[in-house]
């Protein structure tokens, strides 16, 4: 083939692969609390914290005894369920505790108490909304700024829940509402987050899904940076499997980051055309030889054995043909 057609190729494929653009799939769903759920009512932006602050991001689509949660090690995360959780699954989430892992459940109104019911942990979340007289904009938004651990409550002033309820049976917590919160006409100092030892584990159990959301993502941020530390572990296994009517679609975006500027392209390929040029005119041959001579020390070329064997032979006085067999014989 012509040199000229050979670099005319070169630069267009040059061209293509650094303008191309690139497609990717990316999932979404409209299941609230869901992390494909970009929306107000999703966990797509906490999920995204996470991954960013090193954490493993891996969603669990099938029940747990299915997907094995028992065998593996992190965080197994369950915002908002409103599925029954089977005896094979309650078992699975056992194991996994018993490993010295955590289980997360952030709940006011769904399922999350049959877990708890089935761990025979001394922790409940009510199923009445909480009230009280500290909140912001509107009386659904209540706030609570009683953060009793330090990691929790590292930068953080407040955290905004929406209609949250609150947690009943526990000892102690480690964020409170106020003492003038109220469930069901009952007035005391509700937890909005617990924790309790379970094996060599442990469970952290938070009784508003709602301050993970999108929607509460801006003012809570902070507070959920410290969650994800407090949390701990290194990968966060997010339930997806116990919504009802969950959805997933799949949708193709094109990213601009492989697309360069047309100054950038223009110059990309000014540069590789003058290579080619100073190639043909044989300037770059010193360069070559420098770049072989310094290379050949530290990649030398392949042995060849039969050349060996033959220079051998002579110089002993051997006969040549037999040792030539003998390395045949031996897969030389």
């Amino acid at each position: 083939m012509n040199k000229t057609i050979k670099y005319t190729i070169l630069l267009l494929l040059l061209f293509t692969l650094t303008t191309m653009p690139l497609t990717v799939p990316v999932f979404r769903s409209s299941t609230p609390y869901s992390i494909f759920n970009t929306g107000w009512d999703g966990t797509s932006k906490f999920a995204k914290l996470a991954y960013l602050k090193g954490k493993e991001v891996v969603p669990i689509f099938e029940s747990f005894d299915l997907a094995n949660i028992g065998e593996k090690n992190g965080v197994l995360l369950i915002i908002g369920p409103n599925m029954t959780f089977t005896k094979a699954e309650i078992e699975q989430i056992k194991l996994f505790l018993k490993r010295g892992n955590t289980l997360f459940i952030a709940d006011d109104f769904g399922t999350g108490n049959e877990v708890l019911r089935a761990l025979n942990v001394p922790v409940r979340i009510s199923r009445y909304p909480l009230r009280d007289f500290f909140y912001e904009k509107d009386d659904r938004l209540i706030v609570s700024v009683r953060i009793e651990n330090p990691i929790l409550a590292r930068n953080v002033t407040k955290i905004v829940t929406n209609e949250p309820s609150g947690i009943i049976v526990t000892k102690t917590g480690v964020v409170y509402f106020s003492r003038v919160a109220m469930i069901n006409f009952h007035r005391r100092m509700y937890p909005l987050m617990t924790e309790v030892k379970y094996g060599n584990g442990r469970i952290v159990v938070l009784s508003d899904p709602d301050v993970l959301t999108n929607m509460q993502f801006g003012e809570n941020r902070q507070f959920l940076s410290n969650l994800i530390d407090y949390l701990g572990g290194g990968t966060f296994y997010f339930d997806e499997a116990h919504y009802p009517g969950f959805n997933l679609y799949t949708t193709g975006t094109v990213t601009v980051t492989r697309v360069l500027p047309k100054d950038r392209a223009v110059e990309l390929i000014i540069l590789v055309a003058t290579l080619i040029l100073l190639n043909e005119l044989g300037t770059l041959r010193p360069t070559e030889r420098l770049v072989r001579k310094l290379t050949s020390r530290f990649f030398r070329e392949k042995v060849n054995l039969e050349e060996v064997a033959i220079s051998l032979a002579r110089e002993r006085g051997w006969d040549e043909k037999e040792v030539m067999e003998m390395l045949r014989r031996i897969g030389g």
